[in-house]
């Protein structure tokens, strides 16, 4: 019974680790997350200029952030905007969390993420007190409520960065099925969410209502919508289960460049003929080698929580040493 306990443990935290990526961004209230919050302080998972371990920060409300860095933000949540935003954030209490981020400087209304603004890892003096933290109130509608032919949302995740990928065709929110789905194509769709590049590319199933309407989609690496890839079918594809729906994460990758695409890019992005798959030699198998590497690291995170966890449950204190 207790090693069941600490199975379930562990599987918790490490599905609340999942999706939790750079430049992952989310709301807090009282030092708690939830991904329901439509207002809260500001967190980016990020990381500092005196370390590349990336870390949960706030963003400060300095002399560059105004209306279009708040709205920005509500974008990458998957909000429709930003209502009312500010500093200190008192209402919402204290989260504790150093500043990450700060001179953030967004040129646009409808860039989909904060990777597309620039920004600097490099905190001002006066950024470093909490009354300085940003946060943010977005309208509860979604980006996604007026939705077009082609567009793509992530669903059923912990973050907005994560979640099974859904396409909107036919009138219908459906799947994607993974087979031939590959690392070029993952890059493809989170640049078409604002993102430079995915962190981990898996399966989530969705309901069995849901029609699966894509199936064995190719991408070519300079593609910037997965319309590109392959349009919207006449029906759902036929040769696979919900068993098999892809699900994305999203990440900030300075090897890459950041996504040039707004709200409305692939609303008007003409779709293409469908491509050949690059060969083993091209871009999809460096992106499976970076895939890779987040598996492992969270496999070893995994394995040093449930021994751990193991120990503290150990009625033999000299068993565990």
């Amino acid at each position: 019974m207790k090693l069941l306990s600490i199975f379930f443990l562990c599987l918790a935290l490490f599905c609340a680790v999942q999706g939790q990526a750079r430049g992952t961004i989310r709301l807090v209230r009282n030092g708690g997350f939830s991904s329901s919050y439509t207002s809260g302080i500001v967190q980016i998972y990020y990381f500092n200029r005196s370390s590349t371990t990336n870390r949960w920060g706030n963003i400060c409300y300095d002399f560059y952030f105004g209306f279009l860095g708040a709205e920005v933000i509500c974008h990458q949540l998957g909000y429709d905007g930003v209502s009312t935003y500010g500093k200190g954030g008192a209402m919402f209490g204290n989260d504790r969390a150093a500043t990450i981020l700060n001179r953030v400087n967004c040129d646009s209304t409808s860039y989909l993420t904060l990777e597309q603004c620039s920004f600097s890892t490099f905190i001002s003096s006066t950024c470093t007190s909490d009354t300085q933290d940003v946060y943010v109130s977005c309208y509860s509608t979604r980006i996604w409520n007026n939705p077009y032919s082609g567009q793509i949302r992530l669903q059923g995740g912990t973050y907005s960065s994560y979640g099974r990928l859904e396409v909107y065709c036919n009138g219908q929110w459906g799947t994607v099925c993974d087979d031939s789905f590959g690392a070029t194509d993952a890059r493809v769709t989170c640049r078409q969410l604002g993102y430079s590049d995915y962190s981990t590319y898996e399966n989530l199933a969705g309901s069995s209502s849901q029609p699966i309407w894509l199936g064995r989609v190719s991408c070519w690496s300079s593609f910037n919508c997965l319309s590109s890839c392959e349009s919207c079918p006449s029906s759902q594809y036929q040769n696979c289960t919900h068993s098999q729906d892809v699900a994305l994460g999203c990440q900030f990758n300075s090897s890459y460049f950041s996504s040039t695409n707004t709200l409305k890019t692939c609303k008007i992005d003409p779709p293409t003929s469908r491509p050949t798959r690059p060969s083993s030699g091209g871009s999809n198998e460096t992106g499976v080698t970076v895939g890779s590497v987040f598996a492992t690291i969270f496999g070893i995170l995994g394995i040093i929580v449930c021994i751990c966890c193991w120990c503290c449950c150990c009625n033999t204190e000299d068993w565990c040493k």
